[in-house]
């Protein structure tokens, strides 16, 4: 008991009052990627590179997905994940791939060496140099459950607010709430390379940032003459970014709670375990920035 003036909230109240705030739907997101055998932290600190005060991400999970000890080579999966609690669904914009986007490396995701390089003796002149980036070599465009097979291309997110009867469109907060913070999030979790020539070791390391909602999501294909708005489960997304400490497209995945255990399968493990396969194969190539020969695909 108490002398205060107004009454103590009761169990349903507590949790009511946790449920609006969305620090229930982080623990419920973190539990569901644990049990997929992620080591998860909440409210994971990270330092702003821009304003050098600490931040933090809702949910950072790392795993495992293949290695060798004796090599020290190992490919990583990294989740940054940022959750809204939404009463309107997100809405995201979007276009149909293009011919970049069926090779171009996700920023989110960083290869132990950046590209591969070898002597054209087939050019005209006899010192010319070829180049091709390392996810490219190693065929990560085309695996199974790649990013870059996705048949639709965010380019812009917004959310639905109803204000008198009628659906509006909001996007003023969503970038700086949640698009940058991710964004610096992944910069700052990025593993270091190895410089030397050779290194010695390597990691491959797929990063997915991930906006997860309470809320629904759709997809408009704006390039259409008569767009609709079409419900999903999950979308990815690219935005320009252009700050003092970062420059670039950034890429993230918008996924409804209602799908983020399909969204992890098909996605993130998948497609991680199609890459990590591929390494297997030949887990020497991670150290490998110049080749002898050109590839035998190209």
């Amino acid at each position: 008991m108490t002398d205060r003036a107004f009454p103590s909230p009761n169990s349903d109240e507590v949790i009511g009052a946790l449920e609006r705030t969305g620090y229930l739907l982080e623990q419920r997101v973190a539990s569901q990627v644990r049990s997929l055998g992620f080591s998860v932290t909440t409210g994971r600190a990270f330092e702003d590179p821009d304003e050098g005060k600490s931040r933090e991400v809702d949910v950072y999970a790392i795993k495992r997905a293949w290695g060798d000890p004796s090599k020290d080579i190992q490919v990583l999966i990294q989740l940054v994940i940022e959750c809204k609690r939404s009463t309107g669904p997100y809405v995201v914009l979007g276009r149909k791939p293009n011919g970049r986007d069926r090779s171009h490396q996700p920023h989110s995701h960083t290869m132990p060496i950046s590209s591969v390089t070898w002597h054209d003796t087939q050019a005209d002149h006899p010192r010319t140099i070829r180049v091709i980036p390392t996810w490219n070599w190693l065929g990560l465009h085309t695996l199974p459950s790649s990013p870059n097979l996705d048949s639709r291309k965010g380019v812009q997110l917004v959310r639905l607010n109803l204000q008198q009867n009628k659906w509006q469109t909001d996007n003023s907060s969503i970038f700086e709430s949640t698009t940058v913070p991710l964004m610096k999030a992944v910069e700052s979790f990025r593993p270091p390379r190895d410089t030397a020539e050779p290194p010695s070791y390597a990691v491959l390391n797929l990063c997915f940032p991930v906006l997860v909602t309470s809320g629904e999501l759709f997809y408009v294909d704006g390039e259409e003459v008569a767009p609709i708005a079409e419900q999903v489960e999950w979308v990815s997304l690219e935005r320009d970014i252009k700050m003092r400490s970062m420059t670039g497209l950034f890429n993230m995945d918008v996924v409804t709670y209602a799908a983020l255990d399909l969204y992890l399968t098909n996605r993130v493990l998948a497609f991680s375990e199609a890459v990590a396969e591929e390494v297997a194969r030949d887990p020497d190539r991670l150290k490998q920035g110049q080749l002898d020969a050109p590839p035998a695909d190209l």
